[in-house]
């Protein structure tokens, strides 16, 4: 029986998983009830389970009958501080928190391919690590399970993840070589004034008007500064200052993220930044600071798993669901964190039907995935999984139609 054949054959088990995540989310390194479903449903299939790993990480070892590499399949397990708008019946019930980015659907993909890999130890040449990784939507939570030692004992030789993909319709993969996400950087810059009344502002330095300033010539960066070739975002999401509308305040900060895909620029977006930031403050009698934190480099898939990926899709699913994505998305994924040390790819799985809620974006309230999606996740997953550790030769064609177990 095929993996697909599987994955179709417990398709109600793994929805109910999705369903539970989806009603009970929680936020990031705060997935404790999460945790614990996970790693109790592992042991409960004889699966080797290492709690608490960086906080709220479950880490589950599938040793297979023969001797071999290992590969990592992740998932990521928080949700986001988003009101719900679905009404689904099984929205969620814990108000302001939402599963709206999918990791419901990927923690359910990863249980169900756990299930069936399993069921297959007498195929597997090697050892199959399977990673539920709290903390994504913070970008420092594969930092923290990595430091914990996930890719040590037995190491971990490639990764592979998917992510839900609303541009997509259900069931279709994507894939892409190069970049497939961005690099993320947080800023926040801290504006100094002269607080005074606001009738009386040649007397006082307005650090509100610096501001205005500063987000307005941060945006010369990517139109004059970067080449118009070159994908690149600076976004201020947070601006705070003042406490009465007659009083110019003493400062402002400004909070905000870089996006690039390539490393290089990446490095040079805090010098680009700091010089415009303090030279328009300076320009206004004015001080600034710029406080810049690197979080995760982009998302650059090997070669040689993406040919893996490939293959798979073409024998199991057939050439006509699987697409190549011209570009890069300009959001990130600390899944990065992981392909900087390992080989490893992230694959796009498809979740839209006719219906336009689902083709809102992600991280949007209204967004509702289609389920339909679960089952290919979960084969193509499994069987990406026995391919590599077969250690098959994926630069030559074959006619392989998918892994029987």
């Amino acid at each position: 029986m095929s993996f697909l054949q599987m994955a179709e054959g417990i398709e109600k088990q793994i929805v109910q998983f999705r369903r539970h995540f989806h009603q009970y989310p929680e936020l990031s390194f705060s997935e404790y009830k999460t945790a614990a479903f996970i790693s109790n449903l592992l042991e409960d299939y004889g699966i080797e389970v290492q709690r608490n790993v960086a906080g709220t990480g479950v880490i589950g070892l599938i040793k297979g009958h023969l001797p071999g590499k290992t590969i990592a399949l992740r998932a990521d397990m928080d949700a986001l501080p988003i009101d719900e708008a679905t009404n689904l019946d099984f929205a969620s019930c814990h108000p302001g928190i939402m599963h709206a980015c999918g990791h419901d659907l990927h923690m359910a993909v990863l249980l169900g391919s756990a299930i069936l890999l399993s069921q297959c130890k007498h195929k597997i040449k090697g050892n199959v690590k399977l990673i539920f990784q709290p903390g994504e939507e913070k970008l420092t939570g594969a930092k923290e399970v990595i430091e914990a030692g996930v890719l040590e004992n037995p190491r971990v030789d490639a990764i592979i993840a998917l992510h839900c993909w609303p541009e997509l319709p259900a069931g279709m993969i994507g894939i892409r070589r190069g970049p497939i996400t961005a690099a993320a950087d947080f800023l926040e810059i801290t504006i100094k004034g002269n607080t005074g009344h606001a009738a009386h502002p040649h007397q006082c330095v307005d650090p509100i008007v610096i501001a205005g300033h500063v987000v307005s010539a941060l945006q010369t960066i990517v139109a004059r500064e970067i080449s118009p070739s070159e994908p690149a975002v600076v976004t201020i999401g947070k601006i705070n200052g003042g406490t009465a509308s007659n009083v110019i305040p003493e400062g402002v900060t400004l909070s905000g993220m870089v996006r690039t895909v390539n490393a290089e620029l990446q490095k040079r977006m805090p010098e680009m930044i700091e010089r415009i930031v303090c030279k328009t403050a300076e320009s206004m009698r004015g001080d600034a600071e710029l406080a810049y934190t690197s979080a995760t480099p982009p998302l650059i898939s090997d070669d040689r798993m993406v040919d893996l990926i490939d293959r798979v899709v073409r024998d199991i699913l057939g050439e006509d669901r699987l697409v190549y994505l011209e570009n890069p998305s300009l959001g990130s994924e600390d899944f990065s964190i992981y392909t900087e040390k390992i080989p490893g790819v992230l694959f796009r799985l498809g979740t839209h039907n006719e219906k336009r809620e689902s083709k809102a974006a992600l991280h949007n309230a209204s967004v509702i995935f289609d389920e339909k999606a679960l089952t290919i996740g979960t084969a193509v997953m499994s069987e990406s999984a026995v391919r590599y550790l077969e250690n098959m030769n994926l630069t030559e064609s074959h006619t392989v139609k998918g892994t029987s177990c």
